[in-house]
């Protein structure tokens, strides 16, 4: 193999190695970890101590879009539409009243600022505009953070809704800006309600039609239900778009509607998406690190703190605030999912655009977007778990444990209930339980201690009961300890 070749994949698992252990860091010191691997690649890069020559605006425009489609998909899968759907109203309004105003409000700020035309001033205001899903599971996940229910789902919801409206009025004023006289405003609505429904259609159909083949193939081998997932997730993104809907819509609503659903390898695959969607993450900041110069970053810092300090204290607040004034939040509820809306790698993947389709002022523009995306993550990721304990919509769950094994039998699969004072079950000895044969009741967990049951052992309230059974046989005994 080629020497050269030799020594990109020797970098790229060096690079990897160094942010896997730098993210340590976040834990311990509350540092973004996201902004870690930024940090990682910047270092890395040709103004660096690495040396690292990288300036190709398209590779990282496509490395960020693959990456931030698992990262939505990842974002739907572990998101409850139990806990979403009572706030769907106040996701939906902030990812599409709350982008707009913070647009115009932005824009504004930065026309007074870089005294720059309107359409320009607009445009990097949408680049700047949506919050970040990764940036948001990432603090959500490193910092350990519970919140009440209805405010991390709403944060939830909104980050990973609000980047097909962003990518929306960055895309129509990129045209605004370099061929205003193709340009038409009836054209760009009609486009918007297309992209979003197609979007909402594709997203909730293909995932109900995901779950169904899942459970019917019943694959001999389970590692290839991931590879399955992978190749659904590509496809849809892709269809989508060359149907004229909006892709990043559709994954997160796809994994939103899969959460819900029962199938085969549901763990499994939860547990390689959550994997895959950080390797995304590792992958898509570090090669943005590298594609920034700290060099050229210095001379627009001084007006960069002032629009991200317009951003942070006065256009995410005020959208923030109008958007949820008629849902009758607290005025610390809304503090605090206005402290919340970090940005990240959307804006960054936006800004890859600007480069792309070399529009004028487009380094100063993405310079000026990276610098921002970095304060976000500096000033509200760091201080985040600070602002839940303030505006007290912190909530101490117990920790979720899962099952200390897992079924390498293809036909079988380990299910965990959980039983409640609702259950039937309750009062009942295992061989009561009249379970088909084929099953068994391998362990339960009582007062967070394991024991395996005999068949006089009872079932109480609180118990989870840990059942080996063939797949088919699923869907029986999910009727029999849930009804």
């Amino acid at each position: 193999m080629d020497k050269s070749v030799l020594q990109i994949m020797l970098g790229l698992g060096i690079l990897l190695v160094i942010s896997v252990f730098a993210s340590k860091t976040s834990a311990r010191y509350g540092i973004p970890v996201l902004l870690i691997f930024i940090g990682v690649g910047a270092l890395s890069g040709s103004d660096g101590v690495g040396g690292i020559f990288f300036d190709d605006a398209s590779t990282t425009q496509v490395l960020g879009i693959v990456a931030l489609i698992f990262i939505l998909f990842s974002g739907g899968l572990s998101t409850s539409i139990k806990i979403v759907k009572p706030v769907w109203r106040e996701g939906v309004t902030l990812a599409v009243v709350g982008v707009l105003l913070s647009t115009v409000i932005m824009a504004l700020i930065i026309h007074y600022v870089m005294d720059w035309n309107w359409v320009p001033s607009a445009l990097l205001g949408a680049t700047i505009s949506s919050t970040d899903a990764a940036a948001v599971f990432g603090i959500f996940k490193t910092q350990k953070l519970q919140l009440r229910s209805k405010i991390q789902a709403i944060l939830e919801l909104e980050s990973g809704s609000n980047d097909p409206m962003a990518v929306f009025l960055t895309l129509s004023l990129i045209q605004l800006y370099m061929g205003p006289e193709h340009f038409s405003w009836f054209a760009i609505v009609r486009s918007f309600f297309i992209q979003m429904s197609l979007g909402a259609i594709a997203g909730w159909g293909m995932g109900k039609i995901l779950v169904r083949l899942i459970n019917w193939l019943d694959l001999e081998f389970e590692g290839l239900y991931p590879v399955l997932t992978v190749a659904f997730v590509l496809c849809l993104y892709s269809l989508t778009e060359f149907s004229g809907g909006n892709g990043f819509l559709s994954v997160y609503l796809a994994g939103l509607t899969m959460s819900e659903e029962k199938y085969f390898s549901k763990k499994t695959l939860n547990v390689f998406h959550d994997g895959l969607a950080w390797l995304m993450q590792v992958a898509m900041f570090l090669t943005m690190g590298l594609l920034v110069y700290p060099s050229e970053i210095t001379p627009i810092m001084g007006n960069g703190v002032i629009i991200a300090f317009g951003l942070i204290f006065l256009a995410r607040p005020l959208s923030t605030y109008v958007s949820l004034v008629f849902f009758k939040y607290s005025l610390k509820e809304i503090l605090f999912l206005s402290w919340g809306g970090l940005r990240g790698a959307v804006p960054i993947i936006l800004a890859t655009y600007f480069l792309v389709s070399d529009v004028p002022l487009s380094k100063t523009m993405f310079n000026l977007v990276f610098f921002i995306v970095v304060v976000s993550m500096l000033i509200q990721g760091t201080s985040l778990k600070l602002m839940a304990q303030l505006t007290k919509v912190q909530e101490f769950l117990p920790e979720k444990k899962w099952l200390p094994f897992k079924s390498h039998m293809s036909h079988n699969e380990f299910i965990e209930f959980d039983i409640t004072e609702k259950s039937g079950q309750v009062g009942k000895s295992v061989l009561e339980l009249q379970l088909p044969q084929g099953v068994l009741v391998v362990l339960i967990r009582r007062f967070d201690k394991d024991f395996i049951p005999r068949g006089n052992t009872q079932i109480e309230h609180g118990d989870k009961v840990v059942c080996l059974a063939s797949k088919d046989l699923i869907p029986v005994v999910e009727t029999i300890f849930y009804l």
